[in-house]
């Protein structure tokens, strides 16, 4: 049986019904499908929308009906495309890759120009002859690195002894015993 042109899927559906002389209501019963949506589908309500839903019903009540269920689904999408529109679809595809290909061109052509000029730059600052780093010295820091060594120095070096004091009172009592200057020179 083929799928006449202005016909939709509700009236296919409906006319087999008939044919083999089931009601809507021995219909509804069998495919536990409400009367109410078995009349919308009949009067085409579903005919523009080919989604899951309705091609579940559509199924449910070809089996039902005894139809082939897979006929029952391809008349509701409607005719099959013909080799123009297929040519036209594949033509659409070869545009779209080929549109992406040159967009993934250009993105790694971008991607490859700067890369270069940013090693470009980074060397030109490496090798440029700007201006001179100038390092100040700490004054505090040199002062306290100074006190540090010469504190070193003292600790490793022995102590010179100049005098106990006790010495220079010995000393002083023998010049007054015996009588000598210290500032005088002829002594």
């Amino acid at each position: 049986m083929t799928h006449q042109a202005g016909g939709s899927i509700g009236s296919y559906l409906a006319r087999q019904r008939r044919l083999r002389g089931i009601s809507l209501d021995e219909l509804a019963e069998s495919t536990k499908i409400p009367r109410r949506s078995l009349e919308r589908l009949e009067a085409g309500a579903f005919d523009g929308e080919p989604d899951g839903f309705s091609r579940g019903f559509v199924r449910t009540i070809a089996n039902a009906l005894g139809l082939d269920s897979e006929d029952s689904i391809m008349r509701m999408s409607g005719e099959p495309p013909d080799a123009d529109d297929e040519n036209a679809s594949h033509l659409s595809w070869t545009v779209r890759w080929i549109a992406i290909a040159a967009l993934a061109l250009v993105a790694t052509a971008a991607v490859v120009a700067a890369t270069w000029f940013w090693e470009r730059s980074v060397r030109s600052v490496a090798t440029s002859s700007g201006p001179e780093i100038v390092y100040r010295r700490d004054a505090v820091r040199a002062l306290a690195r100074e006190q540090e060594q010469r504190d070193s120095k003292q600790q490793s070096e022995p102590a010179v002894r100049v005098g106990d004091p006790s010495d220079a009172h010995e000393e002083a009592v023998e010049r007054v015993e015996t009588g000598r200057n210290r500032d005088d020179p002829s002594n």
